[in-house]
């Protein structure tokens, strides 16, 4: 009888949407996914994750198939998001110092795809700016100069997003086209 009652228990716990299952423990986290593109276009927590089925047994003390580490987030991202320029989003990323930090696995700490976009739930403009500004705090003064052409002042209005070198060559002499 008791065997019968696990096994309806299983049967139960499988039959439940992962975000289901995980938002007892992660209810936050699980809310702010379901609002996530990745969400509305059929993903679940199992994409990243795995199935887990040991961490949701144990209620969480056993850890989930898989939590990537940040050299493994590019590879996982640009799976799906290759972009639409000749050089894909990963190749570009790769390239970059950032992405070589990252991909290298170096002591010195550095971007990868989710410190900018988020990782369950998306972030914006303003918030990816905040992001840049953590490690770079002290700016160059082409960066606070006000445009001459219509455009703030952000990060992405000189830095290619992902490759993060200056659109326009780098300029030390004020007369970057974007000022």
């Amino acid at each position: 009888m008791i065997l019968l009652v696990l096994l309806l228990a299983a049967v139960a716990a499988a039959a439940q949407k992962p975000q289901e299952s995980c938002g007892g423990c992660h209810g936050e986290t699980v809310k702010d996914f379901l609002a996530h593109p990745h969400a509305q276009k059929g993903l679940s927590c199992v994409a990243c994750h795995g199935e887990s089925a040991r961490h949701r047994a144990a209620g969480g003390n056993a850890e989930p198939d898989r939590v990537n580490f940040p050299y493994e987030i590019p590879a996982l991202c640009g799976a799906c998001h290759a972009g639409k320029g000749a050089a894909t989003i990963l190749e570009e990323y790769s390239a970059s110092k950032h992405g070589r930090l990252v991909l290298e696995q170096a002591k010195v700490r550095a971007p990868h795809c989710g410190t900018c976009h988020g990782v369950h739930s998306v972030r914006q403009g303003k918030a990816i700016e905040t992001q840049c500004r953590r490690c770079h705090a002290v700016l160059p003064g082409a960066c606070s100069k006000a445009p001459t052409r219509a455009a703030s002042v952000s990060c992405a209005a000189c830095h290619s997003p992902h490759a993060f070198a200056l659109r326009w060559g780098h300029v030390r002499d004020g007369s970057d086209p974007a000022h």
